[in-house]
């Protein structure tokens, strides 16, 4: 059955509150990014294959504890504040802010009459979101595969299970704004007791390499919850730790980790960052993510960019950008050299905030530890043109 086939069904038993685990939808395959303005851009984003080696593992996924997804709550407990709201802020910065993509504010106060009954400017005739009806609505066609006009939504990714249930079955539920409707199959959660990482400190990670972690959440009686989880790194030119619970050594020093979950903070875990040598990494290996995450519409290319940077240039180009111009917002070079601390690159990639702007990619979640290695990995070698 196709992805689009099983959202017809979901639609039709989310309509007649028959909440069934056959509505479990398929996974969704990464997508091209050739680029274009579009009606929706929730969030997600795939890794590109990064060097491994060292003691210390470098690939894999984190362990979860349920979907990467905002809402939750019990099968009758969610509404668009709560549960749908979230999946537009936490990913679609590109459909916020004084002039948001295609014209389409996502933000929230904004977004539901943004979508609901109105006509999509892409497909004409069409409604972003038709009350009622997900299969007629161009917001679940656009965070599907194959949509019949420009691409897949996000760019550069795609939404998890859970998010996309989410969209379909309050669509199904006639959109409501304000009133609650029944949460998608799988998506039941509650009340928070206790978030725990799931080792025992201190952990040790090497300059250059990659460990996945991951925590365990229960509620009040102490039974396991399914949870968005939120990480923290106390020092993040340190160590990074992306949104699926994998962490980076960037530089020698010590760190407190932990995870949340709502509003319930984990105790920290002590995490030391180990000098250490890795395999460098190529520009070619580089500009493979960059082309995927940064040369999109909308983001720093011809006509569009930011900070008079363009990752759409010829290679030769783009690494005289990167390397021998200064950042134009900050007095820092974009890379430096064998000083990835000191290069604006990755200070925009894996700082939370920034010292200017906003943490890249934009309109997505944070960049993933396997391609934030890649880059790291350059820049300790020399950021050759290689």
């Amino acid at each position: 059955m196709t992805l689009r086939r099983l959202v017809r069904t979901c639609s039709a038993l989310l309509l007649g509150s028959a909440l069934s685990s056959a509505c479990n939808l398929v996974g969704l395959p990464g997508i091209d990014t050739d680029g274009e303005s579009t009606d929706t851009d929730p969030g997600g984003t795939t890794a590109e294959p990064a060097p491994t080696s060292g003691e210390v593992p470098t690939t894999g996924e984190a362990p979860t504890t349920g979907p990467s997804d905002p809402s939750g709550g019990t099968p009758s407990d969610c509404d668009f504040e709560g549960a749908v709201q979230p999946i537009f802020s936490g990913s679609c910065s590109c459909h916020a802010g004084a002039q948001p993509a295609a014209g389409l504010s996502l933000a929230a106060g904004e977004s539901y009459a943004a979508l609901v009954g109105v006509e999509s400017s892409q497909a004409p005739g069409v409604l972003r979101v038709a009350a009622g009806s997900p299969e007629s609505s161009f917001l679940v066609e656009k965070i599907l595969p194959g949509p019949s006009t420009g691409q897949q939504m996000p760019i550069g990714g795609s939404l998890s299970e859970g998010q996309v249930a989410t969209i379909t079955a309050w669509i199904a539920a006639g959109a409501p704004e304000t009133t609650v409707f029944a949460c998608a199959p799988g998506q039941q959660g509650g009340e928070v007791g206790e978030v725990e990482i799931d080792v025992e400190g201190p952990v040790q990670v090497q300059v250059g390499e990659t460990l996945p972690v991951a925590a365990v959440v229960t509620d009040p009686d102490g039974e396991p919850l399914e949870a968005t989880l939120t990480w923290k790194s106390s020092a993040e030119l340190t160590l990074y730790v992306d949104g699926q619970g994998v962490l980076l050594g960037v530089s020698p020093g010590t760190v407190e980790l932990t995870a949340s979950a709502g509003e319930v903070t984990s105790a920290p875990v002590t995490v030391e960052v180990i000098d250490h040598d890795p395999p460098a990494a190529t520009f070619t290996q580089v500009r493979a993510i960059t082309d995927a995450r940064c040369a999109v519409a909308g983001c720093h290319v011809d006509g569009v960019e930011p900070g008079d940077l363009r990752f759409d240039r010829e290679p030769d180009r783009l690494w005289e950008e990167l390397v021998e111009d200064e950042a134009e917002q900050v007095d820092m070079p974009r890379v430096q050299a064998n000083a990835p601390t000191h290069s604006y690159l990755l200070h925009k990639l894996v700082l939370t905030t920034p010292a200017v702007g906003g943490r890249m990619p934009l309109g997505g979640p944070p960049i993933a530890a396997a391609e934030a290695q890649v880059i790291l990995r350059w820049i300790l070698a020399g950021a050759q043109f290689d």
